[in-house]
C-alpha cells in the first residue's frame, strides 16, 4: 500500500511538472511573436536653410600709447642737486622736475662778468688816448700812426667785448639747462636718477606720459583693409570696457614680420586705458560663399578626413526616412554650429543629433515633416 502511494505521488508529480513546461513554452512563444515586429530609432532632425554667406567676427591685438612718451634728462654732463617730482606724479608744462648742481658755472660767471669789466676799463681808456693824440695831432706833436695803433687797439677790446658777452650768454644758458623742466602736461612714470648721481648729457632721468588723448596702435592684414573703411562704428575693447574709437591713419607699408599693416584710433577723452595695456578690435569680416548651419551635433566623420551629414530620404511609409550619407565641407564653425557646404539642397532635412548610434541606409521615424525643426543662422 506504501508503494502503491509513492508511486502515485511521483506520477502526479512528474504531470505537474510536464505541464509547466509547456505552459512556459506558450508564454515564450508570445513574447517572440511580440518582438517580431520591427523597430525604428525616433530620429530628430532640422531642416536646410540656404545662405548666401556667413560672417566671422575677427579679433586683433594691439596696445594703449599715449600720444608723447618722452624719455627727458639734462641736456648737459653734471651732479644732481635737487629732486623735486617722483614717478607716479601729474605734473604741468614747466613744472620744475629736477636741478643740478651750478656752482662752477656760478664762478665761471663771476670771472666772466670780471673780465668784461676789465675790458670795459681798457676801452675807456683808449677812447680817452685817442682824444688826446687828435688834440696833440691838430696841434702837430702827435703822428698818425700812434692814433692808428689806438683805433686798432680799440677794435681789439671791441671784439674781445663781443666774445666775453658771448660767453656769458652761454654760461646763463647753461645754468638755465641746469634746471629740468616738463616739456608737456603728463605723469611721471619713471625716475632714473637720485640726488648727488652724476650723469653723462642726455641720460635720461625721468619718463614723462602725456595726459589724456591716448591712442591705440593695432595691426590688421591688408584685405580687411576695404572692409574697415565702410565701418560706421569701431567698437575697442580694453580691460573688459568697450570703447568707441575712431580710425585716426593707416600705415602706407606692411610689417615684414607680422605682415600686418598698422592702424591708429583715437580713444574718447574719458577713457581710463593705462599705456601699454592690451586693446581688442573686433572686425567682422563677411565671406559671400553659399552654404548652410548645421549643429556640430549633426556632423560625423568619416575616412581620410571627411565629414559627412545623414539626409532624412522619405520613404513609400509615411513617419519613415531612410538615411544617406552626404559628404560635406565645413568652411566655418563656432562652438556650437557649423557652416557646411556640399551636396545638399535647401529643403532637405538632416539628421541634428544621435549620428553615433545610426548608419548610412538605416530606417528611422521621424515627426511629421512640418514638426520638423528649422535652423537658421545670420
Amino acid at each position: 500500500m506504501t508503494t502503491y502511494k509513492f508511486a502515485f505521488i511521483t506520477i502526479k508529480l512528474v504531470t505537474l511538472t510536464t505541464l509547466s513546461v509547456l505552459l512556459s513554452g506558450c508564454n515564450l512563444n508570445e513574447e517572440e511573436i511580440k518582438n517580431d515586429q520591427p523597430y525604428y530609432h525616433l530620429a530628430q532632425g532640422i531642416k536646410l536653410i540656404q545662405q548666401d554667406g556667413y560672417q566671422v567676427r575677427r579679433q586683433y591685438i594691439g596696445s594703449v600709447q599715449v600720444n608723447q612718451n618722452a624719455s627727458i634728462g639734462f641736456e648737459l654732463a653734471g651732479k644732481v642737486a635737487d629732486i623735486y617730482i617722483d614717478a607716479g606724479e601729474a605734473v604741468t608744462q614747466g613744472t620744475i622736475l629736477a636741478t643740478q648742481d651750478v656752482q662752477l658755472l656760478n664762478i665761471e660767471r663771476k670771472e666772466l662778468q670780471a673780465q668784461l669789466r676789465q675790458n670795459q676799463a681798457d676801452i675807456n681808456l683808449v677812447i680817452n688816448n685817442l682824444k688826446r693824440l687828435r688834440t696833440l695831432n691838430s696841434r702837430g706833436y702827435a703822428s698818425e700812426q700812434s692814433i692808428d695803433e689806438l683805433q686798432a687797439r680799440q677794435k681789439a677790446l671791441t671784439a674781445n667785448r663781443q666774445r666775453i658777452s658771448a660767453s656769458l650768454n652761454a654760461n646763463q644758458l647753461r645754468i638755465e639747462k641746469s634746471t629740468l623742466i616738463a616739456p608737456f602736461d603728463g605723469t611721471i612714470s619713471q625716475r632714473h636718477v637720485d640726488r648727488g648721481e652724476v650723469i653723462k648729457a642726455g641720460s635720461p632721468a625721468f619718463t614723462l606720459l602725456q595726459q589724456g588723448g591716448a591712442e591705440v596702435k593695432v595691426g590688421v592684414p591688408v584685405k580687411t583693409l576695404p572692409q574697415l573703411k565702410q565701418q560706421q562704428e569701431i567698437s575697442i575693447t580694453i580691460n573688459k570696457i568697450s570703447y568707441p574709437a575712431r580710425l585716426i591713419t593707416q600705415g602706407s607699408d606692411v610689417n615684414q614680420i607680422t605682415r600686418t599693416v598698422q592702424l591708429r584710433f583715437a580713444l574718447p577723452a574719458n577713457n581710463t586705458a593705462v599705456n601699454g595695456e592690451l586693446a581688442y578690435l573686433q572686425l567682422p569680416q563677411q565671406y559671400p560663399q553659399q552654404g548652410f548651419w548645421v549643429p556640430l551635433s549633426a556632423l560625423t566623420d568619416t575616412v581620410r578626413g571627411l565629414w559627412t551629414v545623414y539626409q532624412l530620404q522619405p520613404t513609400d511609409d509615411p513617419g519613415l526616412f531612410q538615411l544617406e550619407a552626404r559628404n560635406i565641407k565645413v568652411l566655418y564653425s563656432t562652438a556650437t554650429d557649423a557652416y557646411i557646404t556640399g551636396a545638399l539642397h535647401a529643403g532637405n532635412h538632416i539628421l541634428a543629433v544621435g549620428t553615433q548610434r545610426l548608419v548610412a541606409g538605416q530606417l528611422v521615424r521621424a515627426s511629421l515633416p512640418g514638426e520638423i525643426l528649422e535652423v537658421s543662422k545670420q
